[in-house]
């Protein structure tokens, strides 16, 4: 976290995490309400309305995104310091791999779809997919880095 003995922690990957998690939580939650935007929304109103799971879904999806926003800011702010650190730490590594599943899925296929010529460029969704990856993966690997830093008295 720091580099030098007058360093001062940057913190901006767990910042940038967290607004990616409340960026993505509000969207969650107004998809789940029944608006639609940035997709299909004739086919987002089909889809949603035939499957009582994808409403669900949206809600946990939101819960888990909201949730997630003060986990991965705990390290960085004062207050973060009264949640139990093994909590934060077990949270943050979840959604992490979550993040990492759902992108080893996309980029396996895609390959797929490389391979059987029937790539097209990636849509919004998994660039936002790959960007909040990329900034839980960087927020867990400083958590990694901090434990194995001798603790100073």
């Amino acid at each position: 976290m720091t580099s030098g003995p007058n360093s001062v922690p940057r913190p901006w990957v767990e910042y940038a995490a967290a607004l990616w998690a409340g960026v993505f939580a509000v969207f969650h939650i107004i998809w789940a309400a029944g608006w639609y935007p940035l997709l299909d929304a004739e086919g987002a109103r089909a889809g949603m309305g035939a499957v009582w799971w994808k409403w669900a879904y949206d809600v946990v999806v939101a819960v888990m995104c909201v949730i997630a926003v003060p986990i991965v800011l705990a390290r960085v702010m004062p207050w973060g310091r009264q949640l139990p650190p093994r909590l934060v730490r077990s949270l943050l590594f979840v959604g992490t791999s979550l993040l990492l599943l759902r992108t080893t899925a996309a980029l396996v296929q895609t390959g797929y779809l490389i391979a059987a010529g029937r790539f097209q460029l990636l849509g919004v969704w998994e660039w936002w997919f790959f960007a909040g990856t990329i900034l839980f993966t960087a927020s867990a690997l400083r958590v990694i880095r901090a434990a194995r830093q001798p603790q100073l008295a």
